[in-house]
């Protein structure tokens, strides 16, 4: 039979996972309204573009995300070989596509490894392995306008999101707005670089267009990892606060 003590330590603990939980799921709401404000994005310093796209405290010049000389993507580009369409294919074939709910941008290292990414991330991907031969530029800009990012080589769009490479059939539909790599940035207006956040973003509906351009049969949407991280937030603080109140009572 349970005793007072015992209800009481029960209560106390029940409300501390449920303010762990509020303060998780408050957290998220914030770093969300964050990640939605275009200008709290981009910072301009002389000559730098600084972009903060990992987390709200962490700001990167943008062409640091393009790294040619970085040991995993020079170990990949010796396997491939100096030619556009087999590293572009390399990268369709072993990238998984998966939804960004953050708009987080990872480094090519970290592509490879995880081997998911999303649009931009396999974008710069690809445009490190081809600034190893060519004048690549990755690109930010929109797609039936919807935000989207892309590589381009001598001229061609080249679309990292396929599952093989091919040539894209509807070039009038890409819509740059900033160009770069790790040697320089290209806005086409003053400004692009910050107006590149306030892109509408969907990419279910956005494969889906992708889909019906090249032919394909429509993939079902994609899927958003937003509820599951913030279900699994909540659960885990209210997991977690459980089992040291278990573990505490056993000692």
């Amino acid at each position: 039979m349970i005793t007072t003590k015992e209800r009481g330590e029960v209560s106390l603990a029940l409300v501390a996972a449920a303010g762990l939980a509020a303060a998780s799921v408050s957290l998220a709401t914030v770093s969300y309204w964050w990640r939605s404000q275009p200008g709290y994005r981009v910072h301009y310093l002389d000559d730098e573009y600084l972009v903060s796209v990992r987390s709200p405290w962490e700001q990167h010049e943008i062409r640091e995300f393009i790294q040619p000389d970085n040991p995993g993507v020079s170990t990949l580009y010796l396997q491939i070989g100096p030619d556009v369409g087999a590293c572009l294919d390399w990268v369709c074939q072993n990238i998984s596509y998966r939804e960004d709910p953050w708009e987080y941008w990872s480094f090519p290292a970290e592509t490879i490894k995880r081997g998911t990414g999303d649009c931009e991330d396999s974008a710069f991907l690809t445009c490190s392995l081809l600034r190893n031969f060519t004048n690549a530029h990755a690109v930010l800009g929109a797609l039936h306008g919807y935000g989207h990012s892309w590589c381009q080589a001598n001229g061609e769009i080249l679309e990292t999101t396929y599952t093989s490479y091919r040539p894209v059939p509807n070039p009038e539909d890409y819509k740059p707005y900033v160009f770069f790599n790790d040697q320089e940035v290209i806005e086409l207006w003053p400004g692009a670089l910050e107006d590149i956040f306030s892109l509408r973003q969907n990419e279910g509906t956005k494969l889906n267009l992708m889909a019906q351009a090249i032919g394909d049969e429509v993939p079902p949407e994609c899927p958003s990892l937003w509820p599951p991280l913030v279900v699994g937030t909540v659960m885990g603080g209210i997991l977690g606060t459980g089992f040291a109140m278990i573990l505490r009572k056993g000692e």
